[in-house]
């Protein structure tokens, strides 16, 4: 039975009476407040896209072929749910989203990406409104996800899975979904995106958090998946009634951690909000409809998408396409983008992840005067280490005898996995330390890593590391802003560790190291870092992207 409510006292009232036996809150869509009329939509539509060579896989109900705006792009399809049983609206809502979905939003974007789809119709209709209804079996989706990956995963690297199950929080072992959809991206070499899954039961969560929730708001299968990306969802709009302001985790998105305090989500996108009377109206984020009007939704089915169009978007401006670089320049860009917010209350890495991804693809791929980034990728064995020594830091950062500045590192890696050891799923540890180091009068080396700011810790302290400290973690992601400045030494030093758990050997393991350095006074520290890197004998290239490729011709 559905029931309209007005608060909260409302809903305990409802749920007090005798013979009710659950109280849940129903996914909603609605018109928006200034609908486009078809006209204005295609002129809008029409504007200025770049049209990709990136295909994107979508595994869920279906995109509508009565869509006029989405149904050019649909250059493959797999039809897995009998048409009577077939329900379009999620799935066109999430290829509006990919495809237009910040010109629906009137987010401003320096460059618009048009994309191919692979539409997997894997998901029958559970809307008992809209008409027949059934389900998947866990099973069945894992059978038809690897019959999909042998026959597109070699032309189509990158999926959406905005879908969940209820039934399976995560807690501190892997679920059997999300261990499945690990092995598929290691096989098939494919990056899959997965929303961390919509809370449904009431209440709802505030922002802070309100006391007593506990893990009702917890992350739900197969949103553990260490491969994948995993979004959850932040307001976009807000009003003077509704639960949650602009930019705060949306009240139905669920908050990691993962397995093993792996972070989880990994990242945060545009999603919706809600009025405190549970009303969506002018509060959530525009889509399609499967007939190409514009509607609303709610849920971190939309914010996944979202994210998912930006690392679709770095990996098509690659020259050399690399689905691990993509993915730790997009956690990169949300780490630096939310830095003051992560370091005002560590416990948000809970809710955002690393952040929110930047808008601006170019703003990812592109360094600016005032700042440098610098791509490592490389490999390192088992029983060595990496180093750098004497790493030119701007001079322009050294102010009274101390080195200032920000620094921003991130590190992503794909440690071998296995699900037999539970809690200890991910077999291998690599661990960045950048720092300042000086000589001795006795000749030896006094280090301090910087960034983060232990160089070394205890093996007592492995409980807290693990928890605190990103150890095991595939994705680790530092930052610190040197606000009353460290003291300068005789240089500063860059080091990478590679460590197996019990004693496993590891012949070679590849890494992505990113490494940012700003000057808040604007000042140009680029071309002094690439130019000490050269004096000293170090190569450096920018990576090749199809943006520079246009600008020369």
């Amino acid at each position: 039975m559905k029931m309209e409510v007005n608060s909260y006292e409302d809903i305990i009232t409802l749920a007090s009476i005798n013979g009710v036996k659950t109280v849940s809150f129903f996914q909603e869509y609605s018109l928006p407040r200034n609908d486009f009329s078809m006209t204005e939509l295609q002129t809008l539509l029409d504007s200025e896209y770049r049209d990709s060579d990136a295909s994107i896989g979508i595994i869920d109900g279906g995109i509508s072929d009565d869509n006029a705006f989405l149904k050019p792009f649909i250059i493959a399809r797999e039809e897995y749910v009998n048409k009577a049983y077939q329900n379009p609206k999620h799935a066109t809502f999430i290829a509006s989203t990919i495809q237009y979905g910040n010109m629906l939003n009137n987010i401003t974007v320096a460059t618009s990406y048009r994309f191919k789809f692979v539409d997997i119709v894997a998901i029958p209709n559970s809307d008992k409104d809209y008409g027949l209804t059934d389900s998947i079996s866990e099973d069945d989706l894992m059978e038809i996800i690897e019959e999909v990956m042998e026959k597109y995963s070699g032309s189509t690297k990158i999926w959406n899975m905005s879908l969940g199950i209820e039934n399976k929080p995560c807690d501190g072992t892997m679920s059997d979904l999300g261990v499945f959809l690990d092995y598929i991206q290691d096989k098939y070499h494919v990056q899959i995106f997965v929303s961390s899954g919509n809370i449904n039961v009431l209440p709802l969560r505030n922002w802070p958090p309100q006391s007593g929730i506990g893990e009702h708001d917890r992350l739900i299968s197969p949103a553990d998946s260490v491969r994948a990306v995993t979004v959850g969802s932040v307001a976009l709009f807000d009003s003077d009634n509704s639960i949650v302001k602009s930019n705060e985790p949306s009240p139905f998105s669920r908050r990691g951690p993962g397995a093993n305090y792996v972070v989880k989500p990994d990242i945060v996108d545009y999603g919706g909000n809600l009025s405190t009377s549970y009303i969506i109206n002018g509060l959530g984020v525009k889509g399609m409809d499967p007939y190409g009007n514009i509607i609303e939704g709610n849920g971190t089915s939309y914010s996944n998408p979202r994210s998912l169009q930006k690392y679709a978007s770095i990996y098509d401006e690659m020259v050399d396409p690399d689905l691990l670089l993509a993915k730790a320049m997009l956690i990169h860009s949300a780490r630096m983008k939310s830095r003051e917010l992560l370091d005002e209350r560590p416990d948000n890495i809970k809710y955002y992840g690393f952040g929110i991804p930047s808008e601006n693809i170019q703003d990812i791929l592109q360094c600016s005067e005032d700042n440098v980034t610098l791509v490592f990728k490389q490999k390192i064995s088992q029983g060595s280490h990496l180093e750098m020594y004497d790493f030119p830091y701007p001079k322009s950062l050294i102010k009274n005898n101390k080195y200032i500045g920000e620094i921003g590192m991130t590190l992503a890696y794909l440690p071998p996995l296995d699900p037999k050891y539970g809690q200890e799923y991910c077999r291998t540890n690599i661990d960045v330390s950048f720092g300042t180091y000086s000589y001795l009068q006795n000749g030896k080396i006094d280090y301090k890593g910087q960034v983060p700011l232990e160089a070394k810790w205890d093996e007592k302290f492995e409980a807290a590391r693990v928890e605190n400290g990103f150890k095991w973690s595939p994705i680790k992601s530092y930052y610190r802003k040197l606000r009353k400045g460290i003291k300068i030494g005789d240089g500063w030093k860059l080091r990478i560790d590679l460590t197996a758990r019990n004693g496993m050997y590891v012949p070679s393991q590849e890494f992505v190291l990113i490494i940012t350095i700003r000057d808040s006074n604007g000042n140009d520290i680029y071309s002094e870092i690439v130019n000490g890197l050269r004096e000293r004998g170090y190569i450096t290239n920018n990576i090749e992207t199809k943006y520079q490729v246009r600008q020369r011709q």
